[in-house]
């Protein structure tokens, strides 16, 4: 039997059919993948850290409209520090001499993995299966071909030899598809991680580099330590706050009669003698009083 006769056998055929048919599926998915992370790693590679935090609206942007990344960034943001100086210095700093940090309290990998990247966007579970699927339909085929050859046994005096070559031909075929299933099973699974490390698992390692290199992680044991600092900081400068109260307090109402209550008695004075001596002048020099007694 010839090898275009072999290949054009119904039986093997549907076996090659489902063969591209699933490497073609697996090509598609992945291409489809490559082509969004990519978008994402190039995206996250013009970033600087140190403008980290001015450019994080537009990150967010970014993020949240991309279907493949929106939902594990959402999360991600759950887990980032943004300190309060943050908020000031975007809408004051215009030097860029200043570059507050976004810290992040868990790893970037716990939130942009595999699980969320690829596997949640592709039919992962169907995918995995189609090996199982060629190497089943390898004994299909292998049952089906037998069954039909020895149901074509003819024991007939003139039809015995025929009948044996047919029957050996159709083992021979059954055979067959038994082996072209299995080859094309780990052919499949060998072109599939050659396509899923070269167009999926590339970038998505490359998007969590990418995340480390934006945001330094702090630890929650870390940032409780740094809280403590910070709050014993705060009570110090509380506690010169209060005990300057009264001084200032005192030196500020110093001020205020120094500055406002003084000149403002003094303009009364004034204008009070002023009075005093348009009223001598208009009863000819004597005092009112007097004369009216």
């Amino acid at each position: 039997m010839t090898i275009i006769g072999i290949l054009t056998e119904p039986a093997i055929l549907i076996i090659t059919t489902f063969f591209l048919f699933f490497i073609m599926t697996v090509l598609r998915n992945y291409t489809r993948i490559e082509k969004n992370l990519k978008a994402v790693y190039e995206f996250l590679k013009s970033l600087n850290k140190k403008e980290i935090s001015y450019r994080f609206p537009q990150l967010d942007e970014f993020m949240t409209n991309n279907s493949y990344t929106s939902t594990s960034w959402e999360d991600f943001k759950k887990a980032l520090v943004f300190p309060e100086k943050l908020f000031v210095a975007q809408k004051t700093n215009t030097s860029g001499s200043y570059a507050p940090e976004i810290y992040l309290t868990i790893d970037s990998s716990y939130f942009f993995n595999e699980e969320s990247l690829i596997n949640s966007n592709i039919n992962h579970k169907f995918i995995q299966v189609m090996p199982t699927l060629l190497t089943g339909l390898g004994p299909f085929f292998t049952f089906l071909k037998m069954a039909i050859a020895f149901t074509g046994l003819d024991f007939a005096a003139n039809n015995v030899e025929t009948s044996l070559t047919s029957l050996m031909a159709n083992i021979q075929i059954a055979a067959l598809c038994s082996v072209f299933a299995v080859g094309f099973s780990l052919l499949f699974i060998f072109v599939e991680k050659i396509l899923y490390n070269r167009k999926c698992k590339k970038y998505y390692l490359l998007i969590q580099k990418e995340f480390i290199r934006l945001f330094d992680v702090c630890t929650s044991e870390q940032f409780l330590l740094d809280l403590v600092k910070e709050s014993k900081v705060q009570n110090v400068s509380n506690e010169k706050i209060l005990k300057a109260l009264p001084d200032d307090f005192a030196k500020a109402v110093s001020k205020s009669i120094s500055e406002i209550t003084t000149p403002y008695l003094e303009n009364i004075l004034y204008s009070l003698n002023k009075l005093n001596e348009t009223m001598d002048k208009g009863s000819g020099g004597g005092d009112v009083v007097d004369k009216l007694f």
